[in-house]
């Protein structure tokens, strides 16, 4: 399974809204992480609870100051300061957002009508339409990009069957419109069309769907977990599982009335309390003397460039004990005599990183994931999704940077890598090159474990097309200052 690795560099500006959003302070509700005694479905160990690898971290070096958070909401109400300039607040809300499509329309593609079926009055009851550009496109690289058709597609809605019933041998076997079949000899897939739409337009609401966008149907939820139909032989997606099309997602912790957004889609990456930062130094223990917190604050820390205590341990064998490490990048140098560099800053290859150099006057890290985002479906009384959101396996890698010096100390800067984890992955950068660990391997890693203890499509993930990469802004013009917000 092909893999991506991609790079953002955010400049975080200032634009004015006299908008007000806020959360609702008042809107509480049980831990939705607490562990139930259900017996386990996958295979692999529950991930932890999520809430217990939370942590924050603080960008005071300029005029532009914020508290981040690792749940994807990098600036939020909850957190103070909320996104200031000058001591006022500006920018209270900045969240990470990652989707994909759940289906490429038929329109994409070039069809040619070879039938209409008509009725006693010579009305067309379903047209028959080909196209060889859909088959090519459909087995692409040895693989194949779609599992169905979607027919009467609505706001990425639409009438999905399953093969058994809408599948056909040959398009002699049509005998109603929305079915259709591939033609392996002539390499062809043939489409039923209701009357005279035709498949070369958007209006006729064909799509082809992507595999990641048909999944196992909801059950019931658990308080741990959704439990999903797995079929009788209780193994996750396979061919007796009920399977249901779910539509594009957008992964966000944003859109959520409930404090601390435990109902969103993005969450701390499991153990990232000892992966990406420690919970033996608290935030007043290094923040107490300044205006953002107090000494007796026990609320964990993430890793902050300036305070070492704040890093994550690991075990040294040389040296026969821990000690702590910066888990996130360093600065880079332009060096042209580097192999296979052009001489030009534009080029990658003239750039190196430069380790115990960092970024900015105080660089954050943080990690976090969306295999919780189930949580962000609300589920009706017959069990139902009444929204379709769904994990990715998408692991975000985000390192947050403040400046003092004057040229920068208006503008708050984020770097993010994003890796997608849906299979069994090995880590590669924009140009698909191998980063490696301090022992100069390549990182590798295991497929994300969901939280039934279930692997996406088998460990073997997605390969994603179309994938939008951002931040959402909520550009509220001094609703608060240092100390918090203002309903005033």
């Amino acid at each position: 399974m092909g893999q991506f690795n991609r790079y953002l560099a955010c400049l975080l500006l200032f634009s004015l809204n006299l908008a007000e959003e806020f959360q609702d302070q008042d809107a509480n509700a049980l831990d939705p992480f607490r562990f139930s005694a259900v017996g386990k479905i996958g295979d692999n160990p529950f991930p932890t609870n999520p809430m217990s690898d939370r942590a924050i971290g603080y960008l005071l070096q300029g005029k532009a100051q914020a508290a981040i958070s690792n749940y994807g909401n990098v600036i939020n109400w909850d957190e103070h300061p909320m996104g200031i300039w000058n001591g006022y607040s500006y920018l209270p809300s900045v969240a990470f957002l990652a989707g994909v499509p759940g289906q490429k329309y038929s329109s994409d593609f070039i069809w040619n009508n070879v039938e209409y079926v008509v009725d006693e009055d010579g009305v067309p009851i379903y047209g028959i339409w080909v196209s060889g550009d859909a088959y090519d496109n459909w087995f692409m690289d040895g693989d194949t990009n779609y599992v169905g058709i979607l027919f009467e597609a609505d706001e990425d809605f639409g009438k999905w069957e399953p093969d058994s019933v809408s599948r056909k041998e040959s398009k002699d076997l049509f005998d109603r419109h929305n079915q259709w079949s591939i033609d392996h000899d002539d390499k062809k897939i043939a489409l039923s069309v209701l009357g005279e739409l035709d498949p070369n337009r958007s209006g006729a609401r064909i799509g082809f769907i992507y595999p990641w966008a048909l999944r196992p149907k909801l059950i019931e939820r658990e308080d741990q977990f959704d439990y999903y139909n797995y079929g009788a032989d209780l193994e996750e997606w396979t061919d007796d599982d009920e399977y249901m099309y779910y539509g594009y997602t957008v992964a966000e912790s944003w859109i959520s009335r409930q404090q601390g957004s435990p109902n969103g889609e993005w969450h701390a990456s499991t153990m990232a309390r000892v992966n990406t930062h420690n919970t033996e130094v608290t935030n007043g223990d290094l923040f107490g003397d300044t205006y953002v917190t107090d000494p007796n604050d026990t609320y964990p820390l993430l890793a902050h460039s300036a305070y070492s205590d704040s890093w994550p341990l690991r075990y040294n064998e040389n040296l026969g004990r821990d000690e702590s490490f910066w888990p996130g990048w360093w600065a880079e140098d332009y060096n042209i005599n580097l192999p296979g560099c052009s001489q030009s800053r534009k080029d990658p290859d003239c750039w190196e990183f430069v380790e115990g150099r960092f970024i900015s006057d105080m660089d954050v890290y943080m990690e976090f994931d969306d295999r919780w985002a189930h949580r962000g479906n609300m589920v009706n009384t017959n069990d139902d999704y009444e929204q379709t959101a769904y994990p990715m396996g998408l692991k975000v890698m985000m390192e947050a940077h403040s400046y003092g010096v004057s040229y920068a100390e208006d503008i708050l800067f984020v770097t993010v890598r994003v890796r997608n984890e849906s299979g069994d992955w090995c880590a590669e950068d924009e140009n698909g090159n191998p980063i490696y660990d301090e022992n100069g391997n390549q990182k590798c890693g295991e497929a994300m474990i969901m939280p039934d203890g279930t692997k996406l499509n088998q460990g073997k993930g997605f390969d994603y097309q179309g994938t939008s990469l951002g931040f959402y802004f909520d550009a509220d013009v001094l609703v608060g200052d240092e100390f918090g917000f203002s309903s005033s």
